[in-house]
């Protein structure tokens, strides 16, 4: 369905593979919030059992939406004739979201540490000061993980608005429309 010459299946999409980006960054921000009270071992273990599990849901959250970034993006490539591997910008993309997915594999361990040793803590646990060495320990093995996909996320949105494509008829508005690049170059005299 159109409107004044804009696909509202398209742009739908295109809203929700963006919404859904800022999502998970707004998300891991509020992540890496909630990780400096959790590993202070001088905050109330209250405050920090409570921080840990709102860390832990928003940690649940933001899986679903990073595995359901994939499926939205397929779509937008059927909705906008895309073919999926065909283009140089698309398959950075995919390179930067299968480098995401090895590091989210690597953070997965380390968001139920602190919330399984605080657990521990609150019930007695006699090792409470190597608990709490190992929860500040593995957040802050976190940290480059979790910067990296920041980098990543933002360099994957950069290089989408670099290549936004106009409604259809029209050139793209970054690069050169597949026309002018499947023109062969002249030698010159």
């Amino acid at each position: 369905m159109e409107i004044y010459g804009i696909d509202l299946a398209d742009i739908t999409f295109r809203g929700i593979h963006a919404l859904m980006a800022a999502a998970w960054l707004l998300f891991d921000f509020i992540v890496f919030w909630l990780h400096f009270k959790i590993k202070d071992p001088d905050y109330p273990l209250d405050s920090r059992l409570e921080r840990a599990k709102v860390m832990h849901g928003i940690d649940t959250v933001v899986a679903y939406v990073f595995l359901l970034m994939l499926p939205s993006g397929i779509i937008l490539c059927y909705l906008t004739d895309t073919r999926i591997f065909t283009t140089a910008w698309l398959s950075w993309k995919h390179l930067l979201y299968g480098i995401i997915v090895a590091d989210a594999l690597y953070l997965l361990p380390i968001s139920g540490t602190a919330l399984k040793n605080l657990k521990a803590i609150k019930a007695g646990a006699e090792n409470a000061d190597e608990l709490n060495r190992e929860i500040k320990t593995r957040m802050n093995q976190a940290m480059p993980a979790v910067w990296l996909i920041w980098i990543l996320v933002f360099a994957a949105s950069l290089i989408s608005v670099l290549n936004l494509k106009a409604p259809k008829g029209q050139d793209y508005i970054f690069r050169k429309t597949a026309a002018q690049a499947e023109q062969p170059i002249r030698p010159s005299k």
